[in-house]
């Protein structure tokens, strides 16, 4: 190879946006580039000659020393570096962890040669992927679950309850009068109107409760390890402070509209039921307490609960 074209090969390796980093049998440091420079945040001087310990998180440094070394000693000329549980984390400088995706090769033949690893740092796409995950699972107008979302979570405490015997209480809420909101003050005001009854039964959720846009303004909420007494005693709770907080809508000016819900609940009944069974129920009890009158509670196969007080 002439001296030419070893200087054309260093000149594309010491530019190429990729970090890159030269390692020989030891695991010490003996190369790197101006991207892994700018990537990990020391200088050149600080890393050729130390361990590549300085740049790998210490909780995975054996885990990595050992898959290394079996790569050198493997008949492989290159491999991706991978894990399929979570991403591959370089360390900083500065001590911060970022993802990275890792091709490592051999420059040379035997067990002792050196092993040459390319870089790249993916932040930015790993951000775009939860970001989308985050778009995909979730309401995009109230960030609580989707219905598509939420119902695989919904079978799974199903099963579970019925399983091991295990309370679990379902609810349907719907917003009263929502039309009249959109139709007095537009689309916007409704928007904000869902949002609101959003914040209002959020706040007075357990962490383990799971609540979802159903459609619309309707919504579906799964409280976990609750019986019905203990359901009807939240959801009567959760209908109060709703009707105890009118909303202050910004997009009429100084304009407070009182909301109301309607709410139809029950548990698991039957272990021959299904979860579409308890679905069904609900939504007829829902749908019962909606045409006594609205602003009210109502159990599966019970009459409105308006009336009970609750401490």
């Amino acid at each position: 190879m002439s001296v030419r074209n070893d200087s054309l090969y260093l000149d594309i390796i010491e530019n190429c946006a990729d970090a890159v980093v030269v390692v020989d049998a030891d695991q010490s440091i003996t190369y790197v580039n101006k991207s892994a420079m700018a990537m990990f945040g020391h200088s050149n001087k600080a890393v050729v000659g130390k361990s590549l310990n300085i740049l790998i998180p210490e909780r995975v440094r054996d885990g990595h020393r050992s898959l290394t070394d079996s790569f050198r000693n493997s008949s492989e000329p290159s491999r991706y570096m991978q894990n399929r549980e979570v991403s591959i984390q370089g360390l900083r400088a500065n001590g911060s962890e970022f993802p990275v995706n890792v091709s490592i090769l051999k420059s040379g033949g035997d067990s002792n040669t050196s092993l040459v690893a390319i870089i790249r740092d993916v932040t930015e796409q790993k951000k775009l992927e939860e970001d989308l995950k985050q778009l995909a699972s979730t309401d995009p107008l109230t960030g609580i679950l989707n219905r598509r979302t939420f119902l695989p979570r919904a079978e799974e405490e199903y099963v579970r309850a019925k399983r091991y015997g295990r309370p679990m209480s379902f609810a349907m809420i719907d917003i009263d009068f929502f039309k009249a909101i959109n139709d007095t003050y537009g689309h916007a005001a409704g928007d904000q109107a869902i949002c609101h009854v959003v914040d209002v039964i959020s706040s007075g959720l357990r962490k383990p409760d799971i609540l979802c846009r159903w459609g619309g303004e309707e919504f579906a909420l799964i409280l976990t390890e609750t019986d019905e007494k203990s359901a009807l005693i939240t959801t009567q709770r959760l209908r109060r402070s709703v009707q105890d907080s009118p909303l202050l809508l910004d997009t009429v000016g100084e304009t407070l509209v009182q909301m109301t819900v309607s709410i139809g609940f029950g548990g698991v009944q039957s272990i021959e039921d299904s979860l579409d069974d308890l679905f069904e129920r609900v939504d007829q009890a829902l749908y019962t307490a909606k045409n006594t009158g609205r602003n009210k509670v109502c159990a599966i196969g019970e009459i409105p609960l308006d009336v009970i007080e609750v401490a």
